[in-house]
């Protein structure tokens, strides 16, 4: 009764002015895995819409419009609490916001998502799931659940190649679109490897504010051009910074004259035989420059220099 292949089939012919399809497909995949039923309240499908929302749009800062003034109102209204709150990471979002935000979610579905999942679904397949206005659950058959839950993995792999597909077309220049789709957060490996290397490297001072980081002094490790931009950890863009400018820059470009300071460190470092293991291109000002026009083009939070700390 239902065939992978009419999935396939509904992804590659569904219109491309939203995200809200493959976005639907990932969640219900997502919830039944946790808990297979043949009833799934709005609540959480909402609720699944804000974390998954939230990781493209206030972790990765992917668009999902060709500009933001034509984003989809899911988007708009994540971004928007997210500013109220000043938080990235959605477990710091407090939990009266976090609820209405949920809400907020089980509105919009009810308005163009549901009832339009399963347009151009091939004529010979079942719809996965039936929901009416008013209804507070949608409800699926227990062929449906079964289907889902069978092929779980290759569902959440095509709703992220769908997904991804459609990023890709509205940000051109950043990287990894499809391994941002399917990450689940901001998780990543610890740089506490770098510290010694670094303070070998540059010396004990903060990258940003010149700031002596002698014994007793709090040292992070910082991308320049952010982590969440990149997804990696090349040592031609890490620096030792203070503890005061690495949280207040958090994921911001920092200003451009920053970009020569990286080059110049970059050239000391050239000089130097770097051990097994941390070996790193040195990028010139050019290449360096195509990572920050990339962020800059989808309009990454930009322009930040270090404010006067004691």
């Amino acid at each position: 009764m239902y065939d992978v292949r009419d999935i396939v089939a509904l992804a590659r012919h569904a219109s491309t002015s939203s995200t809200y399809k493959p976005a639907l497909l990932k969640a219900l995949v997502r919830i039944i895995r946790q808990s297979p039923s043949v009833e799934i309240s709005l609540e959480r499908i909402g609720a699944e819409f804000v974390r998954l929302y939230w990781v493209q749009t206030v972790v990765f800062h992917l668009r999902q419009a060709p500009t933001l003034e034509r984003e989809p109102e899911v988007v708009g209204e994540i971004r928007r609490v997210a500013d109220i709150h000043s938080v990235r990471v959605l477990a710091d979002l407090p939990r009266v916001a976090r609820g209405a935000l949920e809400r907020e979610m089980v509105r919009i579905i009810q308005i163009n998502v549901l009832e339009l999942f399963h347009r151009r679904l091939p004529p010979t397949t079942e719809a996965l799931f039936h929901w009416k206005r008013g209804w507070p659950s949608i409800f699926l058959s227990a062929d449906a659940v079964a289907f889902i839950t069978a092929n779980a993995s290759v569902l959440e792999a095509i709703a992220n190649l769908w997904w991804a597909r459609k990023l890709e077309k509205m940000n051109m220049l950043a990287p990894l679109v499809i391994e941002k789709v399917e990450r689940n957060g901001a998780e990543r490996a610890s740089l506490t490897k770098f510290l010694k290397l670094l303070r070998q490297l540059d010396g004990p001072h903060c990258f940003y504010c010149d700031r002596d980081l002698g014994s007793g002094a709090s040292v992070h490790v910082d991308h320049v051009i952010p982590w969440s931009f990149l997804l990696s950890d090349p040592l031609w863009d890490l620096v030792l910074a203070c503890a005061p400018c690495n949280i207040a820059k958090s994921d911001s470009l920092p200003r451009p004259e920053f970009l020569d300071r990286l080059v110049v460190t970059g050239t000391r470092r050239a000089q130097v035989t770097l051990p097994v293991g941390f070996a790193s291109p040195i990028l010139e000002r050019g290449e360096i420059d195509r990572y920050y026009n990339a962020a800059l083009s989808v309009q990454w939070p930009s322009g930040w220099f270090p404010s006067s700390h004691g």
